[in-house]
């Protein structure tokens, strides 16, 4: 009765590849979730607080150079412009940073939809090979009995 064992072994074995799958499938989703909430955050959240000390930062150093007596020319424009362009380099990485942990997230959710779509094959190569197991066995008996 090995023929049967080997057709129930090979359903199995596909039940539990496509089980798999789905659970695969299902992180896949939350990846893709996760990919488009870390954007979100960034350019709702991160983006705006970061503009907002980047005001106060600037309006602090401005009024610490008028206070001190210097005017806004030479020496005092450059620290300026530097310290602008110190914090533009700031927020260009938050937004790499940002853009890398989505796309990071996008891939492996790429990678759990292949990984799915492997488990599914391994359940139908499994299930097929059930087949062939059971075949051998239905002829290994019949020439038992021959």
């Amino acid at each position: 009765m090995s023929f049967f064992g080997d057709i129930f072994a090979g359903k199995s074995q596909q039940a539990a590849a496509n089980y798999n799958a789905k659970i695969q499938e299902r992180n896949a989703k939350i990846k893709d979730q996760e990919a488009k909430q870390i954007m979100s955050v960034h350019n709702e959240y991160s983006v705006p607080k970061f503009d907002k000390t980047v005001e106060q930062i600037q309006g602090k150093t401005r009024v610490a150079y008028l206070s001190s007596g210097a005017t806004q020319s030479g020496t005092v424009l450059d620290a300026l412009y530097e310290q602008q362009l110190e914090l533009e380099t700031d927020k260009d990485i938050m937004q790499y940073n940002a853009e890398n942990a989505r796309d990071t997230a996008e891939n492996e959710a790429i990678q759990m939809r292949a990984d799915a779509a492997l488990s599914r094959w391994r359940g139908k190569v499994a299930k097929k090979a059930s087949y062939y197991a059971a075949g051998q066995s239905l002829l290994s008996t019949a020439a038992m009995f021959s």
